[in-house]
């Protein structure tokens, strides 16, 4: 069984691939969401945190795409710094760049509009979205800064040991995760820019996998920064339930997040760069508020 999980960590953790789930053309919003499942950089849960949530985007109007995103794999996990090739920071990022800047030149054959390609992410994959947010590139004008980022449960920083998802980080900085520089770079709380997206990020008091103070962190972190976003924690729930659980039903309050955001004052244009297209977004969003008082354990 080990034999199997090594070959076939080495088949899935090597190319970026994305799958793509379609709504109903009566309930299309004309909105793209990417997800990003988790797996602590090692692999991906490609069902509970891939699959399944873009079923449930689609089933909601958002043309869904599951990001296989290259990550260390298996091999990595059993055998460190011997397994060949080594996927480490910034391979997944520059994944899921490429996927933004994709489904954005491919706008018209997905049926979305340019102007609203989020990102999901869960645990592992809740850093990814969010470091997408930070390090941005642009290939012939068309940018890779998602319009909005959802962050579930997700691995913040790089440098609080106190907090630190010691297996993402590993794994995600292979034989450079002693570095300083580079944890703090990728210490999500450390970096964010004025031309953060809005943000929705959604942990559990309980969870046992992540600390949810790495939630806190990024909540404190946007708030400063002025980034608008809605932070929600609920007392229990855990880890790695995905778009689905009894005690932390966050999607409902995600779909109403969505709809609270404001329109971009113009479409998305190719012609302009990403910060003058973040601009026009950042100046539409001024009024909306990070924090909602009235919402169960918003913070």
């Amino acid at each position: 069984m080990i034999l199997l999980a090594v070959l076939l960590s080495a088949l899935s953790s090597q190319a970026r691939r994305l799958s793509v789930f379609f709504p109903e053309p009566d309930k299309a919003n004309g909105a793209a969401v990417i997800v990003c499942p988790g797996g602590s950089y090692y692999w991906l849960s490609r069902k509970i945190e891939g699959t399944e949530v873009a079923k449930k985007l689609a089933e909601a109007g958002f043309t869904a795409f599951v990001l296989h995103y290259r990550h260390a794999g298996t091999r990595y996990f059993l055998f460190g710094n011997m397994a060949i090739p080594q996927n480490h920071y910034p391979n997944a990022l520059d994944d899921l760049r490429e996927a933004v800047m994709e489904v954005r030149r491919k706008a018209s054959e997905y049926s979305v509009d340019p102007s609203k390609v989020g990102v999901m992410g869960f645990s592992a994959g809740g850093h990814l979205v969010l470091n997408s947010g930070e390090e941005v590139i642009e290939d012939q004008g068309i940018s890779s800064l998602p319009s909005f980022i959802v962050s579930v449960y997700p691995v913040v920083t790089m440098t609080d040991e106190t907090i630190v998802h010691k297996r993402s980080r590993k794994a995600l900085l292979g034989k450079h995760r002693n570095d300083p520089e580079l944890r703090h770079r990728l210490s999500m709380e450390l970096n964010i820019p004025s031309d953060m997206p809005p943000v929705f990020l959604v942990n559990c008091l309980d969870d046992p996998t992540v600390d949810y103070h790495n939630s806190v962190v990024m909540d404190n972190a946007l708030t400063k920064s002025g980034i608008p976003h809605q932070y929600i924690q609920f007392p229990i729930g855990g880890h790695g339930f995905g778009i689905s659980s009894p005690q932390a039903d966050w999607f409902p309050l995600f779909l109403d997040w969505f709809e609270s955001l404001p329109v971009p004052s113009c479409p998305y244009e190719a012609s302009i760069s990403a910060s003058q297209q973040m601009l026009r977004w950042r100046m539409s969003c001024q009024t909306y508020n990070s924090r909602d008082p009235d919402s169960l354990n918003l913070h």
